[in-house]
């Protein structure tokens, strides 16, 4: 909850989200809309069990849920970055960057689509951080041809098990003593 709230809170200050993607600056009304849903978010999650359930029950309502979205987040992160083609890919071109240092999985997949929130279209939702993810498919088809046009990597691959597997084959390098 902490780094969460904190990242967010600092973007409606800073107007921008992790000191690089710009923030629109809120109405007053869309403010207070959108800390009073954080608020409401905090009481239903983290204070409003601890007065109906017992302890024990409440601490599981409170984190397990928290606990399941990171472990889905993560694996989605780290199955889209941390693998052989990407990991020490570089340029000084910012948008080539965010094109050789990302891969997709399962494009053709709704269930990679809607477990991943849809960011199996990780080099689209870097290119473009502030599209909404029911575009990035659309987007898919045009970036991949401007890639091939210009030689860059497009790297991508069928599915979970595909980009799990890249990524231990990744992890058990990094184990390897050089």
């Amino acid at each position: 909850i902490g780094l969460n709230i904190l990242s967010d809170m600092r973007s409606v200050v800073k107007l921008t989200y992790n000191n690089a993607v710009p923030c629109m600056q809120r109405s007053r009304l869309n403010l207070a809309a959108h800390l009073f849903g954080r608020l409401f978010y905090i009481c239903v999650a983290y204070v409003w069990p601890f007065f109906v359930f017992p302890m024990w029950k409440a601490l599981i309502w409170s984190f397990v849920p928290n606990a399941i979205f990171s472990m889905c987040f993560m694996l989605n992160s780290q199955i889209n970055h941390m693998v052989g083609p990407c990991i020490d890919a570089s340029s000084k071109n910012f948008y080539k960057h965010q094109i050789v240092t990302a891969q997709n999985f399962g494009n053709d997949s709704r269930l990679c689509y809607y477990f991943s929130g849809g960011l199996n279209y990780q080099i689209e939702h870097h290119l473009f951080p502030t599209i909404n993810h029911c575009h990035l498919p659309a987007l898919a088809p045009g970036v991949k041809r401007i890639c091939q046009k210009h030689g860059v990597p497009y790297n991508v691959v069928s599915g979970y098990k595909e980009a799990l597997v890249a990524h231990l084959a990744h992890t058990a390098e990094m184990a390897v003593r050089p």
